[in-house]
């Protein structure tokens, strides 16, 4: 036993259900096989001891289903409850052979219906010591019966056993290689599962440098300039251009000028928040989408963003000093995405034409 699992209320109900399928339909169908054995003469003790077998099997069943609907499987290692239904079941088989004559292997039979239940729930080790246990807990039943001198045709019986044995060998080697075709499935799926959460990921996010790409950048603007509206905070969006980018790729290579972009992004993780938007839009060109409480804040971080970029060196060009040039604006109250980007732009360029490395504000339209 562990702790408590996170297991949903429909699981636990699903749960349940295979549960009390496999106990009532299972449990009836060996229950009317065995009533049939004592009709037809071959049930020893009679309908005294065919009571009280069934009334112990059935209590077995009804504790287990009692168990699960109290919801205590949430603390076994499998809340489905496969490995401890397979033991009592075969346990409630052998315990039923015990009394049968002639008929046994009719009845040990329902334990390949216990097997198959493990073979795509529980891992083939499990599944092997089942086996193991029913094998041999059916031969020391007949050696019990033998010894007491309760097993008149041991020939006949230890064949049946042996046959038992082979089907039950087969059946373990067959689950051993479904174990196998599921665990390369499972690692199939994780596969896939990976590459479809890195497709996905190049959907929204810059391959270089890890942020956000310009359409998906664009869907969370138009979202938050919606909440923005409801919410009564400012949004405030920056385009932001490295200065002279084109220089620094001509003179150093490209290799060293993505150095220089991956170096801004991280930036951009240090000295901006949490909720904060950033995105590469394409070469040298991001955009910042922040909520603040003023223009004046706004103003405040992307300065000490610009002081940082303006404070980075660079092993293979140590004289090298970055700069950018800042268009910064908050959105108006009825203003859309396209619009307040074409501001934010428009103030770009007046940096850059007021001789960049400045921020370029203004309010709201």
């Amino acid at each position: 036993m562990r702790g408590w699992h996170a297991v949903s209320g429909e699981r636990q109900d699903l749960y349940l259900q295979r549960l009390a399928f496999a106990l009532l339909v299972g449990g009836g169908a060996h229950t009317l096989v065995c009533w049939l054995i004592l009709q037809w003469g071959f049930f020893r003790g009679g309908d005294a001891a065919f009571a009280a077998l069934f009334l112990l099997i059935w209590g077995g069943h009804l504790a287990l289903l009692g168990f699960a609907g109290l919801r205590f499987n949430r603390r076994l290692e499998d809340p489905s409850m496969t490995e401890p239904l397979m033991v009592w079941s075969t346990a409630a088989l052998l315990l039923s052979v015990a009394f049968v004559e002639e008929l046994r292997l009719a009845v040990m039979t329902f334990f390949f219906a216990i097997l198959h239940q493990g073979v795509f729930r529980v891992r083939r080790r499990r599944v092997a010591r089942a086996a193991a246990s029913a094998v041999a807990g059916y031969a020391l039943v007949l050696l019990h019966l033998q010894l007491n001198g309760a097993l008149p045709r041991p020939v006949a019986e230890w064949s049946q056993w042996l046959l038992f044995a082979l089907i039950t060998l087969a059946m373990v080697l067959l689950a051993s290689e479904i174990s196998s075709i599921r665990l390369r499935l499972r690692e199939r799926n994780r596969q896939l599962s990976d590459l479809l959460e890195r497709i996905q990921d190049l959907a929204i996010r810059d391959e270089l440098t890890g942020l956000y790409a310009r359409r998906h950048a664009m869907e969370l603007l138009d979202k938050a300039c919606r909440q923005s509206r409801r919410g009564g905070f400012l949004l405030a969006v920056a385009f932001v251009d490295l200065d002279h980018f084109k220089r620094i790729n001509d003179r150093h290579g490209h290799q060293f000028g993505d150095r220089v972009l991956v170096r801004f992004a991280e930036l951009t993780h240090r000295y901006l928040g949490e909720k904060d938007i950033v995105a590469r839009l394409g070469g040298e060109e991001f955009l910042l989408v922040m909520p603040v409480i003023d223009l004046a804040q706004a103003r405040d971080s992307v300065t000490g963003l610009l002081d940082a970029l303006r404070a980075q060196r660079f092993m293979a060009a140590p004289a090298l000093e970055v700069t950018a040039s800042v268009g910064l604006t908050v959105v108006g109250q009825n203003e859309t995405p396209d619009q307040v980007m074409a501001r934010a732009d428009h103030l770009l360029y007046r940096a850059k034409a007021g001789g960049r490395d400045r921020v370029m504000t203004a309010g709201p339209p």
